[in-house]
């Protein structure tokens, strides 16, 4: 092997000699030899010399690292496997079925489901952390152990790898294994939970149905929806997402800014759901609280006032973009209403206020809406017949930049005394009527 190499080196040595002796022209086999040889960073030899061109192709790499491309494109990939787990779960019943422990044969019985998939449909779930698992035949407090155990684990399985995905060559052994919801899914799935998220999660599914028409509607221009029963649907989607902080929040940060002692009427505008309408009923026995809307929202509003039993809340049907408002308010509150950026409606809300009453607004910045240009096109999907919306999410064509709104309100004598921002992102506004 020695003398190979040597051998070699020496036949190399005279090559290089012949082809730079002064007067001697190097052969074009041999230039092409030489240019894929310093293209090739791992250092290969190209032997075959008539295909040299060819080779040098064969053995290029992206200058782009591939790595960020993949990633990309894995992780994309992995989202959406997990939401279509989550999304199939919930459109099958298995986080009903799940109430009770059962196994994945007796599961797939029970709904109708491919025995031989739905171990790994479970372990699937188990995995992101949306079922418990334990094994049968354990008494209760090693079945509470191992369900403790099993949420750790699906944590800590979630951040081994990039993509959040298990090592594939493991085989999946759930023979003697029984699932329940986990403390998750229960919460936030199970129908029955007070902050469950079904229409939330339906929401989202008729949303990703239509970034799956993506191109059709690229070519053929926004969905049009009709306004009432959009927002007849909708408002038990934002209901279940206030329920999980948002309002909470809100009334907090209100009550600190606002004494409600003083406040004896109040109107919710485009208020939807009517929930900050019925927690601010409870601040003060003597509030009368209204929610305005269009008739098709404020059908729902009301079984949301009496789920809640708010005496004292009452709604007022009608579009507030052309219909009067009311009057005598000490308080007006707007949370992401269409109407919330639009300055034509500023006189409108002023004259409805008493002297001294409060304005208080809540609404996406702009800033934070323009440097997302996948939320300002999910925006622009979807529009409302006869309405042209804005470039940015939740803003429309008669919309102005939130601080210029806000410097609109003193025209109409309503001086901004507070501005915060809100953990989800959002800014609330406080303005006082002046007299």
């Amino acid at each position: 092997m020695e003398t190979q190499i040597g051998n070699k080196a020496e036949s190399d040595k005279e090559v290089h000699k012949k082809q730079t002796e002064p007067g001697t022209e190097p052969s074009t086999q041999n230039k092409e030899a030489e240019e894929v040889k310093s293209q090739l960073s791992a250092g290969i030899e190209i032997k075959d010399g008539n295909n040299a061109e060819k080779a040098e192709e064969l053995f290029q790499k992206p200058e782009i690292d591939f790595d960020r491309f993949f990633k990309f494109i894995d992780s994309s990939i992995q989202g959406l496997k997990e939401y279509s787990l989550i999304a199939s779960a919930l459109e099958l019943g298995v986080f009903e079925a799940l109430d009770t422990p059962l196994s994945a044969r007796s599961l797939a019985e029970k709904l109708g489901c491919d025995p031989l998939l739905m171990p790994y449909f479970c372990e699937a779930l188990h995995n992101i952390g949306f079922l418990d698992r334990f094994e049968e035949g354990m008494d209760k407090e090693e079945e509470k152990a191992q369900i403790v155990k099993a949420d750790s684990v699906a944590s800590q399985e979630k951040g081994k790898s990039e993509t959040g995905s298990e090592n594939p060559d493991k085989e999946v052994n759930n023979g003697g294994a029984v699932y329940l919801v986990s403390e998750l899914s229960a919460t936030y799935l199970l129908e029955s939970s007070p902050f469950s998220q079904q229409h939330y999660l339906a929401e989202r599914v008729r949303n990703v149905e239509r970034w799956a028409r993506l191109p059709q509607i690229l070519k053929q221009g926004p969905d049009i929806v009709e306004k009432g029963p959009f927002f007849g649907e909708i408002v038990h989607c934002m209901a279940e997402n206030a329920r999980c902080g948002l309002l909470q929040e809100t009334i907090k940060v209100v009550t600190e800014n606002i004494d409600f002692t003083n406040v004896k009427r109040l109107l919710d505008i485009g208020g939807g759901h009517g929930l900050y309408a019925v927690a601010f009923s409870k601040l003060n026995e003597d509030l009368q609280s209204f929610v305005f809307d269009l008739p098709p929202v404020t059908a729902e509003t009301r079984y949301f006032i009496e789920k809640h039993g708010a005496s004292r809340v009452d709604t007022i049907q009608g579009d507030f973009f052309k219909d009067e408002i009311g009057s005598n308010y000490d308080l007006i509150f707007s949370s992401f209403n269409p109407g919330g950026k639009v300055p034509s409606l500023i006189p409108k809300i002023a004259e409805a206020l008493n002297p001294g009453g409060f304005f208080v607004t809540r609404q996406m910045p702009d800033e934070k809406m323009k440097s997302n240009p996948l939320l300002s096109l999910d925006w622009n999907l979807w529009t409302f017949e006869g309405v042209k919306k804005g470039r940015s999410g939740y803003s429309f064509e008669n919309s102005v930049p939130f601080n210029e709104y806000m410097e609109l309100l003193g025209n109409y004598r309503l001086e901004v005394f507070r501005a915060l921002d809100m953990t989800d992102g959002s800014r609330i506004v406080f303005a006082r009527k002046i007299t």
